[in-house]
């Protein structure tokens, strides 16, 4: 399951997700990285595997976070890499640095080993930048997929949130050449900021453009696979975030 948790507000409601689909593998983004947070999710039956910080709002420091079940899992290694900027986030750095808060968009890449086949699976847990062209999100994405050449025909799942609504032809066509398959093109949509009344007024201002122009949902969250089996994918109905959690279900 990947979940874009809007700034921690889901995270109070993931109990009730994880009752009903519980998945074995968890990212998350905009979630609170406070220690006491991360055990709350803990606290549900999961293993933090690794997470990293991306930014600092409203005095809290938010990132991405990815978790397993010990049952079905154990971990290997995992590591972060660090995305080039787009020129806005570069411009916001420059004044975050004097509040300690100018922290690069991460990718964590975490390595699970499954206990009965042996088999190791690389989980990357992604948020691409948010203000910027799609051209700074492609350049993010290469950044990642050249990490994948070295493990050949080990499994790979790429889910997250991208921010890419818009012109799919180019990451389809990247994606492709890395071989990767997508779980969720069966998902038309995975964000609505509509039923979100505290978004912020960059969101709403965006909202409205795009309903001028005939857009109302976007597709931000995507999953993406290579050398495993998909067995099929779906975007969970509920309103927590301003995205909705998409889960794969895969076959080792």
């Amino acid at each position: 399951m990947t979940y874009n948790t809007y700034l921690n507000q889901a995270v109070k409601k993931l109990t009730e997700l994880l009752k009903i689909h519980h998945p074995d593998i968890l990212c998350l983004q905009e979630i609170e990285t406070t220690e006491k947070n991360l055990k709350t999710i803990g606290d549900l039956g999961y293993v933090l595997a690794d997470y990293s910080n991306s930014f600092i709002k409203f005095g809290k420091i938010y990132g991405l976070a990815t978790f397993y079940k010990i049952d079905t899992f154990k971990m290997s290694r995992s590591s972060t890499i660090f995305l080039r900027r787009s020129i806005f986030e570069f411009i916001t750095s420059i004044s975050r640095l004097f509040k300690g808060g100018n922290k690069a968009k991460t990718v964590l890449t975490t390595k699970l080993i499954d206990p009965k086949s042996k088999k190791i699976i690389t989980i990357y847990n992604v948020h691409l930048s948010v203000y910027g062209t799609n051209s700074i999100r492609l350049k993010q994405i290469k950044q990642v997929l050249k990490t994948i050449f070295p493990l050949r025909d080990l499994p790979v799942i790429i889910m997250g949130d991208f921010n890419y609504p818009y012109r799919r032809k180019k990451l389809e066509e990247l994606t492709k050449s890395y071989y990767l398959k997508e779980a969720t093109n069966n998902i038309p949509f995975t964000f609505t900021s509509f039923q979100n009344k505290s978004c912020s007024w960059f969101s709403w201002l965006g909202d409205k453009i795009a309903n001028l122009i005939g857009y109302k949902h976007y597709k931000l969250d995507y999953i993406f696979y290579k050398n495993i089996k998909c067995l099929g994918s779906e975007k969970i109905d509920v309103g927590f975030s301003d995205h909705f959690p998409i889960i794969s279900r895969f076959q080792l």
